[in-house]
């Protein structure tokens, strides 16, 4: 069986959001060698499921030589779109570590039940690793495609709970959970994500009124620009949307790429993402998927797309359901943080009556 070890990007070797997860470069590694494995170790396991891996002190370095964070990752051979895999994220602040016995999860009565209301989702028995750590647990939905976008992410969920069936919509693809849990071990914190098997879903609900509508993204004068074709309701879940660009402008400079965590001032651009339902329409709940904001969001509805009212705030989560007072109608539906800052990503924006 093949082991990869990979050190965490900081924050200053991220670019773009490229990594949604470490977890999922782990399991990209161990699939095939793309660009951003480079630097990527890998290691067979003997018998006895041993395995070893040498770095030099830089290789556990980050840009400002202070320990990095080190990922560690595995999956049971043999079907890769189905089986599980674990994962485990630590420092090496000394010679020698010893990374404790991990182990696949595998739980035999996992069972996923859709309905047009929910997704109950069923499980028993508790991973290994539980008699030193009590696990959170995190229930992920992915479509069945090469990319495996990832749909929807539920944390804390327990077994018996059940999904907000307008999360997957009418998706054709996969569930699975993850059980986290910290583990200390001679001095060194240890956490490991256990991914169980993967569990057929199709949703049951059909798509949002918002699927295949027209959608717009803030220009740098803070106006909506059109999206064409919009990725924000294709139902494709994986890339964010194509952001804007900021020009000079008034003859002063201003950002040409995205600041997330700057308030928009000259520039507006991508502070502001909205939907056009083709007509006025009853709006209950908006959905985003894939979300990065780095402040409390705001739903905003309009007739008009001009005199906008504001009906909702939350805050921020990555995959974010936003339920809008009763009796709201609304032809447009708008999307936006409250301190006016630049939607760094978001990969889909869902609508629903």
């Amino acid at each position: 069986m093949s082991v990869v070890l990979y050190k965490e990007p900081d924050a200053a070797e991220v670019v773009g959001g490229i990594l949604a997860t470490v977890t999922s470069l782990g399991l990209l590694c161990l699939a095939r060698a793309v660009d951003v494995c480079k630097g990527v170790r890998k290691a067979k396991t003997d018998s006895a499921g041993t395995y070893t891996f040498r770095l030099t002190g830089r290789d556990t370095q980050g840009t400002f030589n202070t320990a990095s964070t080190m990922g560690l990752s595995a999956q049971l051979p043999g079907d890769t779109a189905s089986g599980p895999a674990l994962h485990a994220r630590f420092k090496i602040q000394r010679t020698q570590l010893d990374v404790p016995t991990l182990a696949f999860w595998e739980p035999a009565d996992l069972a996923v039940r859709p309905d047009p209301r929910e997704v109950s989702v069923k499980w028993s028995g508790r991973p290994a690793l539980t008699d030193r750590a009590s696990p959170r647990y995190k229930a992920t939905a992915v479509a069945d495609n090469e990319a495996n976008d990832v749909v929807w992410e539920a944390e804390d969920v327990r077994p018996g709970e059940a999904l907000d069936a307008r999360a997957v919509g009418d998706l054709r693809g996969y569930l699975y959970l993850t059980a986290t849990a910290q583990v200390r071990d001679n001095g060194t914190t240890f956490t490991t994500l256990q991914d169980s098997q993967r569990v057929g879903l199709v949703g049951a609900l059909g798509p949002p009124r918002s699927r295949d509508q027209e959608c717009a993204v803030a220009d740098q004068r803070g106006q909506p620009k059109p999206l064409v074709p919009c990725s924000l309701t294709d139902g494709a879940y994986g890339p964010s949307y194509r952001h804007q660009g900021c020009q000079p402008m008034n003859g002063s400079e201003v950002p040409s790429t995205p600041q997330p965590t700057s308030p928009a001032k000259a520039c507006q651009a991508n502070t502001f993402l909205q939907i056009d339902l083709g007509a006025r329409r009853p709006v209950a709940a908006v959905f985003a998927h894939g979300l990065s904001a780095s402040s409390p969001v705001v739903i905003e509805t309009s007739d008009d797309g001009s005199a906008w009212s504001q009906r909702a705030e939350a805050s921020w989560s990555r995959f974010l359901k936003v339920a809008l007072p009763a009796g709201v109608n609304a032809r447009y539906v708008r999307l936006s943080q409250q301190r006016g800052y630049e939607i760094a990503e978001l990969n889909e924006l869902a609508v629903w009556s």
